[in-house]
């Protein structure tokens, strides 16, 4: 059985304001739109949410952009990949409603399967991390 996670509210509460908070230090705008990255590997195919789940590489330079999603996917259930799940966000400024405006920045989430873990930004880990969860994730197991 895979196992699978869905955030809570306050978790995805947090993770907005958060992502919302690393976008206001690129620029400053009345609104964000938050998408969700769906990556594809460069050498399979295989396209997810979850990074994790078609990525080995601790940089996931093995995958690249297929397309987004929008912010509410972030509400469904998702599987994770040996207990985790990273997802890549990508934070727009938003002009006006329903439009979507130039890339400000990409923020990273970080799941386990107590809930939201960490928050990193483009070049900073840990903007935010749980106080209970480790700082650094234990290599995956063996195969």
């Amino acid at each position: 059985m895979t196992e699978t996670i869905r955030l809570s509210a306050d978790d995805i509460r947090r993770l907005r304001n958060l992502a919302e908070q690393i976008a206001r230090t690129e620029t400053v705008a009345a609104r964000y739109t938050i998408e969700i990255a769906e990556r594809f590997h460069l050498t399979t195919g295989r396209t997810a949410l979850n990074v994790l789940a078609i990525s080995d590489d601790p940089d996931w330079e093995d995958t690249d952009l297929n397309t987004t999603h929008p912010w509410l996917r972030i509400r469904e259930r998702h599987a994770l990949a040996n207990g985790r799940a990273l997802f890549d966000l990508y934070i727009y400024e938003r002009p006006a409603f329903g439009e979507t405006g130039d890339l400000i920045c990409c923020v990273q989430a970080e799941l386990d399967a107590r809930g939201l873990a960490a928050v990193h930004a483009e070049n900073a880990r840990d903007i935010w991390r749980r106080p209970d969860s480790p700082a650094e994730l234990p290599a995956d197991p063996p195969q």
